[in-house]
């Protein structure tokens, strides 16, 4: 007999099918998407950040706010939350009981059965605001599901997941398109003149409201200006100035003053697991899931803010440009560490090597070397795919006792 939890949600991969099945299931309840506000993130890099940083500002302002991100870095749980708690094992399953029959009869994947769960669970629970982040693209993600959002938000738009996406930026950028609905308003970061043609026709042809972040001006430190106003960050990423912007922008077209003591304090503590994470000192431990070609240059013009030597520990996903991502890295450290984790689609340790950087089949023993041979006075950074960032997070936080 099947028993249906957690385990076997995570064991079911993404079928491919298109949004009919998950569709289908939500039209069967009511279309619960639809009976909350929502506020749906496509891009990139920096969902996550601008998610959370948005949900933390919509929360200093008294509204209860649901959250959906991916992948989960702490626990599975972590993907679905409202005003920052996880929903509890024992409510998913519930809610995974309540539908497992439709669950197998549309033969949905473990994507697919958050995003049901997360829906259900934030209209039961009355969220005035969900702020949801797409998987994968935009267009044909199983988010997209949403008739007509408060607003939409568009990151940033790089080369990932080309094989499913497409290898020009242009066609990347059509599938991100793909969230903006009829008459609805779409914030976007900074795009690159050769994306923004594509997002502007697609928003004028939906007849939707195209509203360009302005420009914010860094400052220094973790300062920035936005809107004539300075605003301090908990990071000392230099690439976080961007999302917070965006997410300022953002919290003004859904009607909040971005000028109050409540915004600043929320940005000042908003903070996101795995993005240039602070884990540990002597040396200082940084953790920061630089996943993809993008991220890892974003990464990279922070290193100014890190102490030195500095190490870097780093593996990646095969679908990745690794070695790419290994040599700006070995341009721009005094040590690089190349190691392997085990994950289906995980990249081999031979596959990543890169000449004059060393190599360490167990990550453990890669952390655990970086860490005892780095100057105390320096830093070490562990970073690449997101799956590798949350296994070293979890065994920094029992090493070092957080």
């Amino acid at each position: 007999m099947t028993d249906y939890n957690e385990e076997w949600v995570m064991s079911r991969k993404n079928r491919n099918h298109g949004l009919l099945p998950i569709k289908h299931i939500l039209n069967s309840v009511g279309n619960p998407q639809d009976a909350i506000r929502t506020i749906h993130v496509a891009g990139t890099n920096g969902k996550g950040s601008v998610t959370n940083d948005l949900a933390e500002i919509l929360m200093a302002h008294g509204h209860k706010v649901g959250m959906f991100t991916s992948p989960h870095l702490v626990d599975h749980r972590d993907r679905i939350r409202i005003n920052r708690e996880w929903i509890t094992a024992d409510v998913f399953h519930q809610y995974l009981m309540a539908h497992v029959d439709a669950i197998i009869e549309e033969d949905l994947g473990m994507f697919e059965i958050d995003c049901l769960i997360a829906f259900l669970w934030f209209k039961d629970q009355h969220v005035d605001y969900a702020v949801i982040e797409c998987g994968l693209g935009g267009r044909l993600d199983n988010t997209n599901v949403i008739a007509r959002p408060e607003l939409e938000i568009i990151t940033t738009i790089s080369y990932d997941h080309m094989n499913i996406l497409g290898n020009r930026l242009q066609q990347i950028a059509f599938e991100k398109a793909g969230i903006i609905q009829e008459n609805t308003s779409c914030v976007v970061g900074y795009l690159s003149k050769k994306v923004l043609p594509v997002i502007t026709y697609q928003a004028t042809r939906r007849h939707a409201n195209l509203v360009k972040c302005p420009a914010f001006d860094d400052v220094g430190g973790q300062n920035l200006r936005f809107d004539q106003d300075i605003y301090t960050l908990s990071s000392f990423a230099s690439y976080q100035k961007r999302n917070a912007a965006l997410a300022l922008e953002s919290a003004k077209l859904l009607g909040i003053n971005i000028h109050t003591d409540l915004t600043k304090k929320a940005l000042q503590n908003a903070a996101w697991a795995g993005r240039f994470e602070v884990m540990g000192n002597e040396p200082m431990v940084v953790v920061d899931g630089a996943h993809n070609e993008e991220g890892m240059r974003a990464l990279i013009a922070s290193f100014t803010c890190l102490p030195r030597p500095l190490t870097v520990v780093f593996s990646a996903l095969k679908d990745k440009p690794g070695q790419a991502m290994a040599e700006l890295l070995l341009a721009n450290c005094d040590r690089l560490i190349i190691t392997q984790f085990a994950n289906a689609r995980a990249d081999t340790l031979e596959d990543l090597f890169i000449p004059h950087a060393e190599t360490i089949l167990s990550w453990q023993t890669a952390v655990n070397t970086a860490r005892k041979e780095t100057n105390p006075a320096g830093s070490v950074v562990i970073t690449g795919s997101l799956y590798f960032v949350s296994l070293a997070r979890a065994y920094l936080c029992k090493e070092i006792h957080l």
